[in-house]
């Protein structure tokens, strides 16, 4: 039976430059790291790292969003410290996001659900 995400990866083709931007940049707990694979803890989640010889970034590659609550404060925090986004902070009716890239040029996210109807 499937009842739940194990983890979800992203390739890299430089482990230790990877490794430096998720934990320093977006300060994600690192659980370990070996030579191909590397995996962090964020919120009861895991997210690995694969080594790969060569990348292939795509659109309609699988995306990861990461929630970011006010996502306004979060970008302003990453963008001190280097992290450069690809586009504007958009907000829709089910939620804000804003979308960067990372040292291998995959697209994350982040996500600010919309606020709770009174």
């Amino acid at each position: 039976m499937i009842n739940k995400i194990a983890y979800l990866w992203v390739p890299t083709t430089d482990m230790d430059r990877a490794v430096e931007f998720y934990k320093n940049l977006l300060g994600f707990k690192l659980l370990f790291t070996r030579g191909d694979w590397s995996e962090f803890e964020i919120g009861g989640q895991r997210l690995a790292l694969c080594k790969v010889d060569a990348l292939h970034p795509s659109i309609t590659s699988p995306g990861i969003s990461f929630m970011a609550q006010p996502i306004e404060q979060v970008i302003e925090s990453l963008s001190g410290k280097g992290v450069t986004f690809i586009e504007a902070l958009k907000v829709y009716p089910y939620g804000k996001l804003a979308h960067f890239q990372d040292p291998d040029g995959n697209i994350l996210g982040l996500y600010e659900p919309p606020p709770e109807k009174q």
